[in-house]
């Protein structure tokens, strides 16, 4: 038997919204060139660069800090 407590289900899905966050950026960053080609509208062109800047850093600061997280919250062996 080990001697490791078990998760408390705060531990275990403390990470369940940032990760939705980052899935849906993920999935919208896929989309909007299908909604700039499925409509007329130049400003969509526009805003494609700050759109896929925004969705990098969220994606990006998810998978960051979810590895800083697995790397400093692991016991000492």
């Amino acid at each position: 038997m080990q001697d490791t407590p078990l998760l408390t289900l705060p531990e275990v899905d403390r990470w369940k919204n940032r990760r939705k966050m980052a899935w849906l950026s993920m999935i919208a960053g896929l989309l909007f060139p299908l909604l700039i080609l499925g409509t007329d509208d130049p400003n969509l062109g526009m805003i494609a660069a700050p759109f896929y800047v925004f969705v990098t850093g969220v994606v990006g600061a998810y998978i960051g800090f979810a590895t800083y997280d697995d790397i400093h919250r692991k016991p000492n062996v």
